[in-house]
């Protein structure tokens, strides 16, 4: 029988007395309608707008909501608390209602109608638009390019957010603080990512601890997160050409949902310690059975706006562990994620994440990828309000010597590491999803499916 997820009791962050009390996540229609009636009343009143969400369509397969960082209207706050929007006590001044159990839009009550799209790159989106300029440090926790011109009937923006701290406002930065942005950033972005998994991990860990003391935790868990997404896309041909076309409207990864890692039994306890170190907090986890043989712990750093996946082998003894803290000793047996781990190093470290998985058109992204060469995998959530599907996976090459020690200890056949070593093993995905109503977590029954299909020795 396949146990359901293990709840545990930590609520992600939005203010500094609110909380979630439970991670049994739900859809929340009539939130997720207030939000669209303000963006279906923005697109009305701004050609503008109608033509990027053509152009988001067509170029993208995705929508305005898919990259909704906040839109701002005249509205009565009572009417977004009513839906279960909280204003959040972390932003400077308040007036910044977000959704704690709903994977929303933030609102902003305001006099006049505002839409801002989550990008990586402000200027890069100002400049695909004709923008007049950027406002805001490079690197600060909120940065903005209004494109829409002076007397539009709505304010069109891209923004670049950091820290939800920062509200709705670009801050402004004293001398030194850039200086200290860059040092952060260089950090993650120079240390070692090799396969001495000790004194590498030992090293990101100190790292992480350097960032935060220099820009605090949300900005060094969007740095980390940004130059994780870096360094898993040149590894994968579905995410080049799928960042290629988001590109074009100067978009980068701003419709990222989660960031999985991979990690091998013994290293997992210092992942989790290093995003936690980044100010991610734990969320759900869940063991998906004895077949299944893994499980996975949901971390999310709320003042920054990121979800992380972390997969880790597990056996059926251990459904009662909180596996997040404990110490997992190394196995017989290689599961799933202890093989790729094997094969291609752990996530954080050489291999990069096994997956990213953006916010999609779902039907229109695996139709336009296919007719670019990019096949996907059957979904493996197929449901109203929650459809998810693998493109293809990647092929990496494989070291010889890693094979040769698999094989002496029985974990590959000899023909399976031939294969490995002629064609590669699996390695990474870009991962399509569509959500609606709100809904905040992931399907809790066709996990151990997916897993299955993903294990390097099943992918022919």
């Amino acid at each position: 029988m396949m146990r359901r997820w293990r709840y545990v009791p930590v609520a992600p962050r939005v203010g500094d007395d609110q909380a979630v009390e439970s991670f049994d996540w739900t859809t929340h229609p009539d939130a997720e309608a207030l939000v669209a009636a303000l963006v279906d009343e923005a697109v009305a009143a701004s050609p503008r707008l109608r033509a990027l969400a053509r152009r988001l369509e067509t170029d993208t397969s995705t929508t305005l909501t898919d990259w909704l960082d906040h839109v701002a209207a005249p509205l009565d706050p009572a009417e977004l608390a009513a839906v279960g929007f909280v204003e959040d006590a972390t932003s400077p001044g308040g007036g910044v209602w977000r959704h704690p159990a709903a994977q929303l839009a933030a609102v902003v009550p305001s006099p006049e109608l505002a839409l801002a799209l989550r990008v990586d790159d402000a200027a890069a989106f100002a400049a695909a638009h004709h923008g007049s300029g950027v406002d805001g440090a490079p690197l600060s926790g909120f940065r903005r390019a209004v494109i829409s011109s002076l007397g539009e009937a709505v304010v069109v923006s891209g923004v670049e957010r950091r820290s939800w701290a920062c509200g709705v406002a670009p801050p402004s930065w004293q001398d030194g603080e850039t200086a200290r942005a860059v040092r952060a950033w260089s950090l993650w972005a120079e240390r070692p990512r090799g396969y001495d998994v000790g004194p590498d991990l030992a090293e990101a860990r100190r790292r992480a601890e350097e960032m935060v003391e220099l820009v605090g935790a949300d900005l060094a868990a969007s740095y980390a997160m940004e130059l994780e997404r870096r360094f898993w896309q040149r590894r994968n041909t579905a995410a080049v050409v799928q960042h290629a076309r988001q590109d074009r409207l100067g978009l980068g990864w701003g419709n990222n949902d989660h960031h999985t890692f991979r990690s091998s039994r013994p290293a997992f306890r210092q992942l989790i310690e290093i995003l936690q170190v980044l100010g991610f907090t734990l969320r759900e986890r869940f063991w998906a059975g004895a077949d299944a043989g893994w499980g996975a712990q949901v971390l999310e750093q709320s003042g920054a706006g990121l979800v992380v996946f972390a997969d880790v082998d597990l056996a059926a003894s251990e459904v009662e562990v909180d596996f997040a803290s404990a110490d997992l000793a190394a196995t017989a047996e290689l599961g799933t994620v202890g093989l790729w781990c094997a094969l291609h190093g752990e996530s954080v470290l050489a291999a990069g994440m096994h997956h990213l998985e953006g916010q999609f058109s779902f039907d229109q992204l695996r139709d336009d990828l296919a007719g670019l060469g990019i096949e996907s995998m059957a979904p493996f959530s197929d449901l109203p309000h929650l459809r998810q599907a693998f493109t293809q996976p990647e092929r990496w090459p494989v070291a010889p010597d890693r094979l040769a020690e698999l094989v002496a200890a029985g974990h590959l056949t000899e023909a399976k590491a031939a294969e490995f070593g002629a064609r590669g093993a699996a390695g990474s995905h870009l991962e399509n999803l569509a959500r609606r109503g709100g809904f905040k977590g992931f399907n809790q029954q066709n996990v151990s499916t997916t897993m299955r299909a993903t294990d390097p020795r099943v992918l022919a």
